[in-house]
């Protein structure tokens, strides 16, 4: 379920840059993309979501309860709206990376837990770097890049996404999570 929902909604989003010179692919197949996008982001969507509870874990953050199904359908729309702003607005880089780094601390200060700040930092970071990896081997070419290969503002995208793959994962894991005397044993 995660996979197809990543791969569909992922897809769709990364049409939109492709349709507005954010990013183009060498070897086009459909929609102005490559055949394995919609594969990269199932993938993707996996290893971030599966991420979060590890991670959470890791740094002895508490169980929470799993936000509602509104709460998450919320924080994918942050994350498409994020998503969206890039494909349109891309041609201010300034604006857009201080737009999303902006949002994101408002709901950073909003009383996000410790893990969660760094579980989206992380992701920021991880994403893009595997980006610009992906770019530097040519699997696609972002029109104005000034960062390693991929614009400035791609971090922001990421840092958004966090909070609704976190969310996600405690969506799905329900409140059916062992105490954390359990986990270490």
């Amino acid at each position: 379920m995660v996979a197809l929902a990543g791969a569909a909604v992922c897809t769709v989003c990364d049409h939109l840059h492709a349709t507005n010179d954010v990013l183009s692919y060498p070897h086009v197949f459909v929609w102005d993309q490559a055949w394995w996008v919609p594969l990269l982001f199932a993938g993707a969507s996996l290893v971030i979501v599966s991420s979060a509870g590890m991670l959470r874990r890791l740094l002895g953050g508490r169980p929470l309860d799993a936000p509602s199904a509104r709460v998450v359908a919320g924080d994918g729309l942050a994350f498409v709206t994020a998503y969206a702003f890039t494909a349109y607005a891309h041609t201010l880089p300034n604006v857009v990376a201080g737009v999303l780094f902006a949002w994101w601390l408002a709901r950073v200060l909003d009383g996000a837990p410790v893990w969660l700040i760094v579980y989206s930092v992380a992701v920021g970071v991880g994403g893009t770097l595997f980006e610009a990896g992906w770019s530097a081997l040519g699997f696609f070419h972002y029109h104005h890049a000034d960062f390693l290969g991929v614009p400035r503002w791609l971090p922001g995208i990421y840092l958004h996404v966090a909070f609704l793959t976190a969310g996600l994962e405690r969506l799905l894991r329900g409140s059916h999570e062992p105490p954390a005397a359990a986990v270490a044993a």
